[in-house]
């Protein structure tokens, strides 16, 4: 065990080096977020951590620990900050003890004011390669994939055209079970884990422009179709999820309540708007990236590691296993 933990301290050491030199030597400024707040995200599939700060005189304020730091690093890019990165604990309730997930994770997040997703695809598969490179490991090329192409061919329905009821009945087709309260995004989400993400292969792969419903906090294509959004896939595993950024307020506004109906749907607790993010988004420019990679999994890509727990030094299934 002693040998083994040794083992897992020099390599996150190293992958950390690894993404420090990375950022620095690109004119990146490191940052440091909060991981308390009030308004920790409105994701309807996200379930934070939540807690309460008490004052010595009694007052009571609800707080959660953050899902991502990016609410924290928009406002410092609307701050007038132009290259940004973060290496934050987040936490996610309601998440696996082991296997590809943890309920506290370490997660590295970047944001650069004028470059859009492409740019952020280049600048991912060469951070994901120096880190895998100060193992001795190297990739093979990474594929580019549409949303709608891989819709296309593994579920047989396309996308820019499809309602919510052709996804019901696409679930019905493959055998997938669904609920009455899923909504066009859950019917979306179902089809992709069942019939998409196992069929990615082991390559790197980026998967992007995702239907409107999954945009969440990324700008549209120019058919308003589909969001700016892509994910990395390397081995079946996500690394990291990542859009070019909706800087229009009134539209984040019109967003987070369609999030907070569906958080109400689903019997989730609806956060406080943050208003302090909507009033800085505008003073951010366009284009701008940003991206949220998972450091555990490049942790264990690097390293060939299949379990998020064999480079974790007191992984939650460790911490949790007697109580």
């Amino acid at each position: 065990m002693q040998r083994d933990s040794k083992e897992i301290a020099k390599e996150r050491e190293i992958v950390n080096n690894t993404i420090r030199s990375f950022f620095h030597g690109r004119g990146y400024v490191e940052v440091e977020t909060p991981i308390v707040v009030r308004s920790p995200g409105m994701e309807p599939n996200l379930m934070p951590l939540e807690t309460t700060i008490l004052e010595p005189d009694g007052t009571r304020r609800a707080a959660a620990l953050i899902t991502s730091p990016e609410y924290s690093m928009k406002k410092l890019l609307g701050l007038g900050f132009e290259k940004i990165f973060t290496l934050a604990k987040v936490f996610r309730n309601d998440e696996e003890l082991g296997g590809k997930h943890n309920p506290e994770f370490s997660m590295l997040e970047w944001y650069r004011q004028g470059a859009d997703y492409v740019e952020c695809m280049n600048e991912t598969e060469a951070l994901v390669r120096m880190t895998c490179s100060a193992f001795g490991r190297g990739l093979p090329a990474f594929r580019r994939v549409r949303v709608r192409d891989l819709f296309l061919e593994r579920v047989g329905i396309d996308l820019d055209i499809a309602t919510a009821e052709n996804l019901r009945a696409a679930c019905a087709a493959h055998g997938i079970h669904i609920d009455a309260s899923d909504t066009e995004s859950d019917l979306f989400y179902r089809l992709f884990l069942a019939r998409v993400e196992p069929n990615l292969g082991s390559d790197p792969v980026f998967v992007f422009d995702y239907p409107i419903h999954q945009a969440a906090l990324s700008r549209l294509t120019a058919d308003g179709k589909y969001g700016e959004r892509f994910e990395l896939y390397i081995g079946g595993l996500e690394l990291c999820n990542a859009f070019t950024e909706l800087v229009d307020s009134n539209e984040q506004r019109r967003r987070f309540a369609i999030e907070a109906e569906e958080r109400h749907t689903l019997g989730k607790t609806i956060f406080p708007v943050d208003e302090e993010l909507l009033a800085l988004l505008p003073s951010v420019r366009q284009p701008t990236f940003g991206n949220a990679l998972g450091i555990d999994r490049l942790h264990m890509v690097a390293t060939g590691k299949t379990l998020i727990e064999d480079v974790l030094l007191f992984p939650a299934r460790q911490l949790f296993k007697n109580s």
